[in-house]
Order: structure tokens, then C-alpha cells, then sequence
């Protein structure tokens, strides 16, 4: 009779713990995602740059200037590490990054360097973040020109801004 009461009280323990369904609430209106706004990005290019065009409009633009290059490339939003290593070919941690916010738009600004046919490369990029989409600038050249150039990539740099394609 105890055994009996025991494996009776643990029934109704068990009884308790039984899963409660959750229902799924549907709206009556279905409501359509909208897509950001597609920027452009604005630079302040010397004259003399001149713009390589490619096979895919999607791959981005790169100007050729007086001994160095400036790129510009547009990806999708939401995963900064993905964008930065395949913009630089490393990762957000191996990268020193300084952010900075401008209204609805953060930015990251850092360097980098690469191998180049000739030389190294000394590079440095701008990400552009405004929630939708990542706008990369970045600008390179040989390690032997780089120090010269330094006042020129600042200001390019600097002038990059997103502004609408309206």
C-alpha cells in the first residue's frame, strides 16, 4: 500500500510538468519589408584620377591616380568581420579600428598592409555603415610612396560621405 501511494504522489508530480502549447498570433495585415536606400558614396578625387571599369556593376569602382589606387565597394549590412576580411583579408580583431559616429552613419577607419607585385603595400580603408549596407573606401599604394601620399589620402578620406541617389 506505501509503494502504491508513492507511485501515485509521483504521478502527480509528474502530471505537472507537462509541456504547455504556445499558440502562433497572426496579424490580419500583411506587411511588406522595405529595402534601404541604395547610397553612393561621394569622394574628393584629384583630377587626374581615372576610373577602371569593370564586367559586373556590382563589383564596385577603382580609380587610378598619380601612384596609387582608390577602390570603392558596396556590400551588405550585418556582419562588419565578413566585410572587413573581404575587404582587407583579415579579421575585425587582427585590425586596429577606430569608430566614429555621424548622425545615422558609423564609421571605421583603419590600415593595413599587403603584398604587392613590386613591394608591399601599405593600404588604408574607410567603412561607411548605414545599417543596410557597408560602403568601403579604401586606398593602397607601394610602401616607398606611401609616407608621401599621406596628406592626399587624408583628404580623400576624409571627404567620403554618403549621399543619396535621388
Amino acid at each position: 500500500m506505501k509503494k502504491f501511494l508513492a507511485i501515485l504522489g509521483l504521478c502527480l508530480l509528474l502530471g505537472g510538468c507537462a509541456s504547455q502549447e504556445t499558440f502562433e498570433t497572426l496579424l490580419d495585415a500583411y506587411e511588406v519589408s522595405v529595402m534601404a536606400e541604395l547610397r553612393q558614396v561621394e569622394l574628393a578625387l584629384p583630377e587626374d584620377a581615372v576610373i577602371e571599369t569593370f564586367e559586373q556593376e556590382d563589383v564596385g569602382k577603382l580609380y587610378l591616380c598619380d601612384g596609387y589606387s582608390v577602390a570603392v565597394q558596396t556590400m551588405g549590412s550585418g556582419d562588419l568581420n565578413k566585410t572587413l576580411y573581404e575587404a582587407t583579408g583579415f579579421r575585425e580583431e587582427q585590425l586596429a579600428i577606430m569608430k566614429t559616429k555621424r548622425g545615422d552613419v558609423t564609421r571605421y577607419d583603419y590600415t593595413w598592409c599587403a603584398a604587392g607585385e613590386v613591394e608591399e603595400q601599405i593600404c588604408r580603408g574607410v567603412l561607411l555603415d548605414d545599417g543596410s549596407y557597408h560602403y568601403v573606401v579604401t586606398v593602397m599604394a607601394d610602401a616607398s610612396k606611401a609616407g608621401e601620399l599621406t596628406a592626399t589620402w587624408q583628404h580623400i578620406l576624409d571627404s567620403a560621405k554618403l549621399v543619396s541617389t535621388d
